[in-house]
């Protein structure tokens, strides 16, 4: 069989794998645990491609959402999604995936330049350089999201108004986009090409460090939820935003990929969100991902002439916004400022998946024309 019909075949065994290995767990209430065993079968199925068992154990967790939710009482309210996340801010299947990477990779994959590297005090500026950003961008955006009303982390409402979990999602995101963007930033530096094993858990370190202890300050004011809870989903944010930003340090499309979603996310939250209801507003969040993450997979894909590169790119936006919503849960019984935007992330990373690869592969063909890299079309 062609290389290319047994990673197929192999992708496709990691999201049946996906479901299976959940609906089991769940039998034994350890459904937490699902991510981590997909990406151990991942990185087994996809030895050799690291970058695809990664990306493969995070849709094995759509595909389990999906497909649990289905299988289970629709009386239980979102318990699997919830099961799944464990308690909240639990990044099992980022965990999953990173193992994925590594077992498919064979292990730590080098890092730096080939011959003579950069100096150790560049390395360290690049380092500090990625500390710092992200303890700025966390920190800041905690600060204006309670300022602005974005969170409350007050006596939540039993039943109107956002609530717990809403917040929870922010403090997992806050870190994860900070570290993200802080990475890319250090990593542009002299001494800080290469680096994508140093950088995010500098970037990582910077957050826990300073974020975190502000972010535990600031849920002191839900007095009924436990302020510990939030303060290990900030710390559960930056370590998605460390493995996110390795990705991105390490593969090009995907750090395009990353940096669209960060700054479509955060412009939208600036703009205190999309125009109608929640509904409408998450609907519109679904349609804005899936056109994002096409054009992204386009531009991508011509400017690398690789439909791979181009589909990396394309759902790795949408796949760092289902992680973050994956993380906590839907928590339907909680309030719809949770549950919507998390089937809508659900179903985003999905038709990314979906809409990518022709648009990736049109764009690479509309550069290198039908027989491949060498022949480029001739000008009309």
């Amino acid at each position: 069989m062609p290389k290319a019909g047994r990673a197929v075949l192999a992708v496709a065994g990691v999201l049946a794998a996906g479901p299976c290995v959940s609906v089991l767990l769940a039998a034994i209430d350890r459904l937490e645990l699902a991510g981590i065993l997909t990406g151990l079968v991942a990185g087994v199925l996809l030895r050799g491609d690291p970058a695809k068992a990664a990306v493969a154990t995070l849709y094995g967790s759509v595909a389990a959402v999906m497909v649990g939710e289905s299988v289970t009482d629709a009386s239980d309210g979102g318990d699997f999604a919830d099961a799944m996340a464990g308690w909240p801010g639990w990044p099992g299947w980022v965990i999953g995936a990173v193992l994925a990477y590594l077992v498919a990779a064979g292990g730590l994959p080098r890092t730096g330049a080939r011959g003579v590297g950069p100096a150790v005090p560049a390395v360290v500026a690049a380092a500090l350089t990625a500390a710092l950003t992200a303890a700025v961008l966390a920190c800041g955006q905690l600060v204006a999201a309670e300022a602005l009303g974005w969170t409350l982390w007050e006596r939540y409402h039993e039943w109107d108004g956002p609530g717990w979990y809403r917040d929870l999602t922010r403090a997992v995101w806050y870190p994860a986009a900070a570290v993200v963007a802080a990475s890319v930033v250090a990593g542009r530096m002299p001494g800080g090409r290469g680096r994508f094993l140093a950088l995010p858990s500098a970037a990582w370190l910077g957050c826990a460090v300073t974020a975190g202890p502000l972010q535990y300050l600031q849920a002191l004011g839900a007095v009924d939820d436990p302020p510990v809870v939030a303060l290990t989903a900030s710390l559960a944010g930056a370590g998605i935003g460390a493995a996110a930003g390795a990705a991105a340090l390490r593969h090009a499309g995907t750090r395009r990929g990353l940096l669209c979603f960060v700054l479509l996310f955060t412009a939208v939250e600036v703009m205190g969100g999309l125009p109608g209801s929640l509904a409408d507003e998450a609907l519109s969040m679904l349609i804005v991902s899936t056109v994002l993450a096409v054009v992204v997979a386009a531009w991508t894909a011509r400017r690398d002439a690789s439909t791979g590169s181009g589909v990396t790119a394309g759902v790795a936006g949408p796949l760092l916004i289902w992680s973050v919503y994956v993380t906590v849960g839907s928590r339907d019984y909680d309030h719809s400022t949770q549950y919507l935007p998390y089937w809508a992330a659900c179903v985003a990373a999905l038709l990314a998946s979906i809409a990518a690869p022709p648009a990736a592969e049109a764009a690479r063909l509309g550069r290198t024309g039908p027989e491949g890299r060498g022949t480029v079309r001739p000008p009309p």
